[in-house]
């Protein structure tokens, strides 16, 4: 008898472990995401890499193997063109909404993309004109190196990473 009333209570123990350890992970990753920024992944207009940051656009423990965030383009970026943003979802119903922001210089946070529906399996686009990335809405305050962040809608952190305004 006593070995049956083990077994629970072993599986119980293996999956609070793993929570842990999965929560411990996504802890370290949004201090990392909370850090200064000091590089970014190098896109050409069409989306290609040509200098990979491998601090940039990963994503986090708690949806690993449910999304992915392709480096936004074109990236450096100026304030006259638009930054294109693919965002390829792989689980059915496991990102609920989406929410991109930026760090302003006084470090306060603006929200620069919403989307309320859970994602579908696919691929989802949006643009956003990096002008945004400035408090006061002016170029000479968007240029220079940009900390972005994705979000779900329950505020969990997917990913992170930089964009740089010429």
């Amino acid at each position: 008898m006593l070995k049956f009333s083990t077994y629970p209570f072993l599986l119980l123990s293996l999956l609070l472990l793993m929570s842990c350890t999965r929560n411990d992970a996504q802890r370290d990753f949004e201090k990392e995401a909370y850090s200064q920024p000091r590089n970014f992944t190098e896109t050409t207009n069409q989306g290609a890499v040509q200098n990979l940051d491998e601090d940039d656009w990963r994503t986090s423990p708690l949806f690993q193997g449910l999304i992915e965030i392709v480096p936004p383009y074109p990236n450096p970026v100026t304030t006259d063109q638009a930054i294109q943003f693919e965002v390829e979802v792989t689980g059915v119903q496991s990102v609920n909404g989406l929410e991109v922001l930026v760090r302003l210089q006084d470090n306060s946070f603006r929200t620069l993309y919403t989307y309320f529906e859970t994602l579908q399996p696919g691929l989802t686009t949006f643009q956003i004109n990096p002008i945004e990335f400035s408090e006061f809405g002016n170029p000479e305050g968007a240029r220079g190196l940009n900390r972005v962040y994705i979000f779900n809608a329950n505020q969990q952190m997917i990913s992170y990473g930089d964009i740089m305004v010429e």
